[in-house]
């Protein structure tokens, strides 16, 4: 996530964070009756993971000031655009405020928070009905992969890498949901169940298989609730659902960030945020940052830190009901009475509700559903540190972005690296057998109050964004969609319930590409020591259940040896730039000096004793 976050300002950080990671995968075959055993599977994507294009009138994508097609996901106007619109609007409060060290009236927190509102969302706004404003439209697979160019179908196996499906069960009973993900959620289910339909008919099964990753879990929730508004019968056309990493009940980053805001206390923000929001070679420009911010004063920076949240949540995203599906339900009721309590609102306003209903009975339908022979699957990323940018960062176990109750539907869990108490007891609440254990080796989680404890995954110190990148992961969903017997986490010990997590494609990529060199030219001493570092790596990524640990020093170990083949020397040891490593302890010694004796004052508050 470091790398979409912002480098700089921590505003703009509320909006990049809801980029992350993953994305999909589908199916599809002919217009009769298939006896191949494999029901076609439909991926719905993670956040941001589909192809998404801002047209104008004849279809053609828009140009900004520069001529360049605007990017998604955000299509922000060009940097010449930005950069006139801040100088025109923000230059002369900004400058007030640096003089008189007091931003009269809030002049100068409205005209930022105008500027990064209009910048970056104002193409994507809604309207008081729901529906996106500007011509944004998500290229719309409505058939399998097979049956798609190459380029689409390139795409959608780059964000989530299941060519092994393909292989068994065929490329035409893969199927893609593309969808716009800042969009109105009644119109995208609608769309969903429509696929469903189409690639019952296309591939000749009676059933499909869903796999709702990410966003795609709060997606699911809605096209369950669609089913029983609708008097349909979920089970007659869904076979086996196979979440990867859901946001089931929102993710409390965003929770956090509708209702509270970005952390502005001051060991947030003149301390760990930045810090932790950068690369490590970043380090220097992190506590550079903290020492910057303390030009202005502390109630000011904290102002217009706050007032930036609202006016983008208020004037740009209030009426997403794709985003607003994002939000947890235990913080919806506020954040509805914060944003949507408007006559306007009434339209959004509905459609939330009917979401949030959706929402709170998640976890009874899915049940229910069950009992009609419906199955269900869940691979949850655990025991990695949230986003150091809002409240619930340090007080829930999470995998960067999403909660772990959230994506396990009830495990318990206390924090990253907190164990559960010494005297705590397996609760047992959805386990068929007493005599299971479903706590993790380091007493982590309790998989047991959990809805789907039988049947749900973990893989710890998993990063969101990089799920895809576990091929453990992949291989576990393959198994799911394509094998009926896999029934739960006994079905196979090489699939355990408590795994690890792990970065396979560059490992993967070594392999390939060196598993037939021809080491007789080499030294008798360097290709003996080739080979073995290459039956390691070849282990190591054949293997299902290896520590995080391990696999990475396999991979190191592979990267040494191939380098040394190459070069004829020993790989030197990657040291850090001298001059930048000192910069970043003369910052953070300041910083931190800062902090110790002055808190959250900015320099002007210091000399005035304010």
């Amino acid at each position: 996530m470091k790398s979409l976050l912002s480098k700089s300002l921590s505003v703009i950080l509320c909006v990049v964070l809801l980029l992350s990671s993953v994305a999909v995968l589908s199916v599809s075959a002919a217009e009769e009756e298939c006896n191949c055993g494999h029901c076609p599977s439909i991926v719905i994507p993670g956040i941001f993971q589909s192809k998404v294009r801002y047209l104008d009138e004849n279809g053609n994508e828009m140009l900004n000031a520069s001529g360049e097609p605007y990017a998604a996901p955000f299509f922000m106007k060009s940097t010449p655009e930005i950069v006139l619109s801040a100088l025109e609007k923000a230059l002369l409060p900004l400058a007030g405020l640096l003089v008189t060290q007091t931003d009269i009236n809030a002049a100068c927190a409205n005209a930022i928070a105008e500027v990064l509102g209009d910048a970056l969302l104002s193409n994507i706004a809604l309207d008081e009905y729901g529906h996106v404003i500007k011509n944004i439209q998500a290229d719309k697979y409505t058939t399998s992969l097979a049956n798609l160019p190459a380029e689409q179908r390139e795409y959608a196996l780059d964000q989530i890498p299941l060519q092994k499906y393909a292989e068994i069960a065929g490329m035409d009973h893969l199927y893609f949901f593309s969808y716009f993900s800042t969009g109105n959620m009644i119109d995208t289910i609608e769309e969903l169940y429509e696929l469903i339909q189409i690639a019952k008919e296309e591939t000749g099964h009676d059933k499909v298989n869903l796999v709702p990753i990410s966003q795609g879990g709060s997606l699911e929730n809605a096209l369950m609730q669609y089913y029983i508004d609708n008097e349909l019968d979920f089970a007659a056309d869904v076979n086996r659902v196979c979440y990867v990493v859901p946001a089931a009940d929102g993710a409390a980053v965003l929770g956090d960030i509708f209702r509270y805001g970005l952390l502005d206390d001051p060991e947030a923000l003149y301390g760990y945020m930045f810090p932790s929001l950068l690369d490590e070679d970043q380090g220097y420009l992190a506590y550079l940052i903290n020492l910057i911010l303390r030009i202005f004063p502390n109630a000011d920076l904290n102002n217009i830190l706050d007032t930036a949240v609202n006016v983008l949540v208020e004037d740009y995203l209030e009426y997403s009901t794709l985003l607003w599906a994002l939000v947890p339900s235990g913080d919806y009721l506020a954040c509805r009475e914060m944003y949507l309590s408007d006559p306007e609102d009434v339209y959004v306003r509905e459609q939330t509700d009917w979401y949030y209903n959706a929402q709170v009975n998640s976890r009874k339908n899915i049940l229910d559903l069950k009992e009609k022979g419906v199955e269900f699957f869940d691979i949850v990323d655990y025991n990695y540190t949230m986003y150091q940018i809002c409240d619930s960062w340090d007080k829930v176990n999470s995998d960067g972005i999403i909660h772990t109750d959230s994506e396990s539907f009830g495990a318990t869990s206390i924090g990253v690296d907190v164990s559960l108490p010494d005297d705590y007891v397996q609760a047992n609440t959805y386990c068929t057998d007493p005599s299971h254990n479903h706590i993790d080796e380091g007493r982590l989680v309790d998989a047991t109050t959990g809805i789907l404890c039988e049947s749900t995954f973990y893989f710890k110190g998993q990063d969101h964004e990089k799920t895809a990148r576990n091929d453990v992961i992949m291989r576990l969903a393959v198994r799911i969609l394509t094998d009926e017997t896999f029934e739960n986490v006994y079905s196979d010990p090489a699939f355990p319930q408590f795994n690890y997590a792990r970065d396979s494609r560059g490992a993967v990529n070594d392999y390939n590409e060196w598993k037939n060199y021809d080491t007789s030219a080499l030294p008798a001493e360097l290709a003996a020591e080739f080979k073995a570092a290459l039956s390691e790596l070849e282990a190591a990524v054949n293997s299902t259940y290896m520590p995080t640990a391990e696999f990475n020093a396999v991979k190191d170990k592979f990267d040494a040896v191939t380098y040394k083949v190459v070069n004829g020397t020993d790989k030197p040891e990657e040291g850090t730039n001298f001059f930048l490593n000192l910069l970043t302890k003369i910052f953070k010694f300041f910083s931190d000096l800062m902090l110790k004796f002055f808190g959250g004052k900015g320099y002007s508050d210091i000399i005035l004793f304010r």
